[in-house]
């Protein structure tokens, strides 16, 4: 009796046992498994964040690019607007053309007069050219003489910038004559106003403007009228050659269009 009690004992510690066995041996493998599903679906979420940050950085990179040209192409617009612009038409060609002594600048001359209304309102264009010239091109500015009564603003413009206040003094006289309707009819009235607006000396600028020196310019400015054919103003030559015909052209714009397609045709003509 006692030996069957004990065989019984046995029997049935070794088959607890192997139930713990068994147990441990499914929970091992139940965490194995999923220890290997957390690993492969953590990589495949690691291969799919790869692959959509690739595809959005390639995107980007992309739409950088796309937008990039299409800047470029805006600008080069606004730098180049889109013309078509042909001699005979459009601009007049100067033969012979004028020597400008110039060999690797473009001039443009601005032939003009302080007395013209159409100059004074033109004014704020050429700033706008003079601030897009490219290099190696100036805008030089001529005052006209189409009669006795356009001398004293002539001789003004040369003192201006003897003197060296030509920056200060230039868009101030359109506006003394054209806006505060100012009458100069005599360098002298000029003088005076030239000493009260900007502190020079009233004495030295008529000296200055009733010298050699500026009657020379005076009839060099007449000479090139001459010779480029000026017959109104504002009058722009570009290079001693080309002139835009304004009755061809609409707007003021196109005028500074035109001119700077010339500009830009001769600095190609001089590489």
């Amino acid at each position: 009796m006692k030996k069957l009690t004990l065989i019984l004992s046995v029997i049935l510690f070794w088959g607890c046992s192997q139930a713990d066995s068994q147990a441990e041996a499914k929970a091992e493998v139940k965490a194995k498994t999923e220890q290997a599903v957390a690993e492969k679906t953590d990589a495949a979420k690691t291969a799919v964040k790869e692959a959509v940050t690739e595809k959005v950085t390639a995107a980007t990179e992309t739409a950088k690019a796309k937008l990039k040209e299409q800047t470029a192409a805006t600008v080069s617009q606004v730098t180049q607007p889109k013309v078509d612009f042909q001699p005979g038409i459009h601009y007049r060609v100067i033969n012979p053309a004028y020597n400008t002594n110039a060999e690797n600048e473009v001039i443009v001359y601005e032939f003009f007069g302080y007395t013209c209304p159409h100059c004074a309102t033109f004014e704020p264009y050429m700033k706008k050219l003079e601030a897009e010239l490219p290099e190696n091109s100036k805008i030089v500015r001529v005052p006209v003489v189409f009669g006795r009564q356009w001398e004293p603003f002539a001789k003004a413009y040369y003192t201006f910038e003897a003197m060296g206040i030509i920056d200060k003094a230039h868009e101030p006289m359109f506006e003394a004559i054209h806006q505060h309707r100012k009458q100069f009819r005599t360098v002298d009235e000029i003088a005076v106003w030239a000493a009260s607006s900007f502190g020079v000396d009233k004495d030295k600028f008529l000296s200055t403007a009733k010298s050699f020196m500026i009657d020379g310019q005076v009839r060099k400015g007449m000479q090139m009228v001459q010779a480029m054919g000026v017959q109104s103003t504002p009058t722009l030559v570009t290079n001693g050659k080309y002139v835009p015909n304004n009755k061809a052209l609409k707007t003021r714009n196109d005028v500074i269009d035109i001119t700077k397609h010339l500009i830009n045709q001769e600095l190609q003509a001089m590489k």
